[in-house]
């Protein structure tokens, strides 16, 4: 653990120091004085600490903050001194910063073991560097091989599965965004899942490696498909009610039209009304078998 001091005008400018000798955050031979303190630390916390100085004095409080800046941790507290300057205590520790980071894997490792999505992610090397338990179990599923922390991503894949994989990867690599549907087989039954994969940056800016989620979605592909099939019986519906309820309905039309005639007689008569009784029922058994139609896929809609 490192302690240094500095003495900041209202604008950061480092007016003194006291540093210790092995305090990796300055170099030796680097002349700091009169540069503004953000500097030390990367360009990404330049903001946050000039808000942070700004409530120093314009609080006339003890101020402190705590971030990571490269591969350390880093405590800084800060109070005025007197009008327009401030002393700036700055603590880094590399063992905190450890402790931190291994309480943050804890942490994560343990969120995303209760999820059901494989989620996982690897390097540029492909080696895998974190992982939940759902990914591990299918992996074991899939290829029969218990994968750990640390192995390569393709470690017991067959190489046709490995040169379809490989390329996607590398585009995630390379800055792409990629999400997609994939059918799959377990040997018993097929399912769906949902692949997602990002690419992961540091602090600089670069792709350090890939965050990948699988989601299984076999129950909405299936809902997906129920609903096209429901919608396809419509159409049939809507076809049957265009072409097959137009002929019975046509043919009573008619034959009322000729019992109009005051011209038929009394057997054309009956022969026309029996001749409507049974476009009735033909028209009576269309429409059952529409309904019947219409109930049996209907069932199979999910609510």
């Amino acid at each position: 653990m490192h302690n240094s001091s500095l003495t900041l005008s209202r604008i950061g400018i480092i007016l003194s120091m006291d540093t210790e000798i092995n305090d990796p955050l300055f170099k030796r031979g680097a002349d700091y004085m009169h540069k503004n303190f953000t500097q030390l630390f990367h360009p990404s916390k330049k903001e946050m600490l000039r808000q942070f100085l700004d409530r120093v004095f314009t609080t006339e409080k003890l101020q402190c903050i705590e971030f990571h800046s490269g591969p350390a941790f880093y405590q800084l507290k800060c109070v005025l001194s007197q009008p327009g300057r401030a002393i700036c205590i700055i603590t880094g520790s590399e063992k905190e910063r450890r402790v931190l980071s291994e309480l943050e894997e804890q942490n994560f490792k343990a969120l995303v073991d209760t999820y059901s999505d494989w989620v996982w992610s690897f390097d540029t090397n492909f080696t895998l560097i974190t992982a939940n338990r759902a990914f591990f179990d299918a992996r074991r599923q899939i290829n029969n091989v218990d994968l750990h922390l640390g192995d390569n991503i393709f470690k017991g894949v067959k190489d046709d599965i490995c040169k379809k994989w490989r390329p996607i990867y590398e585009r995630a690599l390379h800055g792409e965004i990629i999400c997609f549907e994939e059918k799959r087989n377990n040997r018993v039954y097929d399912y769906y899942v949902d692949i997602y994969l990002t690419p992961v940056y540091n602090d600089d800016g670069d792709i350090i490696g890939c965050l990948g989620v699988t989601r299984d979605i076999t129950a909405r592909k299936e809902a997906q498909f129920a609903i096209e099939g429901y919608t396809s019986k419509l159409e049939e519906f809507a076809l049957k009610t265009s072409h097959d309820l137009r002929r019975p309905i046509a043919n009573i039309t008619g034959m009322a039209d000729m019992l109009k005639n005051k011209m038929l007689n009394e057997e054309e008569k009956t022969k026309t009304v029996d001749y409507i009784a049974d476009s009735v029922k033909d028209l009576d058994e269309i429409v059952i078998s529409m309904i019947d139609l219409i109930d049996q896929y209907k069932s199979k809609i999910p609510v």
